[in-house]
């Protein structure tokens, strides 16, 4: 998972990979207003992360046969560390999904400048260098995402009780569970990380669902928009963790904020939500900036 090539090289595969799992997540989270989402939410996120556990296994066993097999041996005491960390990000999957279903797709981005923070702090903590270039970036894409929350904020007041801190839960929770899913990569592999964190996510949304009713299982849309939703996001995340490890936290934490745009257009395209012209500046920052980070390297 590791190519034997010069860091710009490496920062430039970081970049791709992280810009084709933005897109297929984009797709991805327009799944999560699938008919009866919003009355059994439980149900559909049990059978996505069951499916994602079989596309996870049969992805490792084409791409890395050994992959499986190493895995599982690996299930030591500390490996619970994992299976917390995937719990965590289950957390922010269950909260994300529970927004996204009803709530308008630019006020769930909300939160994008909670996680750039979060990561970019996490990131610095582990010894990763804030080069004046990077710097730059962020004060830039800091700058860009206060803006437009400050033009959409009377949108944001309007919503009700928790729902209005949701967004930002769920940018604190993704902006610590990343950094930390790197730190994983480094020191389990790329391969059990990418299993063990997704077991996680499964237990936890288990608990939840056992708690909770279920409605039916003879859902054909559930089952349609849920195999789409799971082949999506894992393949998605296993880019994103192949970014992570090219690039590292940092990098990746200023790749990700542009999912802002990526989402916005896919909601706009799916959905016809509205999509301001400012939200289209991402677009040209995206470029101007993914190739000053690559050159910079």
């Amino acid at each position: 998972m590791y190519p034997d090539l010069d860091p710009t090289a490496l920062i430039g595969l970081a970049v791709a990979a992280e810009t084709l799992s933005l897109l297929l997540f984009g797709r991805a989270n327009t799944l999560w207003r699938a008919p009866g989402m919003l009355e059994y939410p439980q149900r559909f996120l049990v059978l996505r992360s069951a499916l994602v556990m079989i596309w996870v296994h049969l992805g490792v066993a084409i791409l890395a046969p050994e992959g499986v097999a190493a895995s599982y041996p690996a299930w030591t005491p500390d490996v619970l560390l994992l299976l917390g960390l995937g719990m965590l990000g289950g957390l922010g999957l269950l909260l994300f999904s529970l927004s996204i279903r009803s709530m308008p797709a630019q006020l769930v981005f909300f939160g994008g400048s909670v996680h750039l923070v979060v990561a970019v702090a996490v990131g610095w903590a582990l010894g990763e260098l804030i080069s004046p270039l990077r710097l730059g970036v962020i004060v830039l894409l800091l700058a860009a995402q206060l803006t437009v929350l400050l033009r959409d904020r009377r949108a944001w007041a309007q919503l009700h009780g928790r729902a209005k801190f949701l967004p930002f839960t769920v940018g604190l929770i993704w902006g610590t569970y990343f950094p930390l899913y790197g730190i994983a990569i480094a020191h389990w592999g790329f391969w059990p990380t990418v299993i063990t964190t997704e077991w996680g996510v499964l237990v936890l949304v288990l608990g939840w669902f056992a708690v909770a009713r279920s409605g039916t299982w003879r859902d054909r849309s559930m089952w349609r928009s849920m195999l789409e939703q799971s082949a999506l996001s894992s393949v998605a995340q296993a880019l994103s963790g192949a970014a992570l490890w090219w690039g590292g936290v940092i990098l990746h934490s200023i790749l990700t904020n542009f999912n802002v745009l990526v989402n916005l257009s896919a909601f706009k395209i799916r959905f016809g939500e509205s999509l301001s012209l400012k939200y289209l500046a991402y677009f040209a920052l995206y470029i101007g900036l993914a190739v000053a980070l690559v050159l910079g390297s």
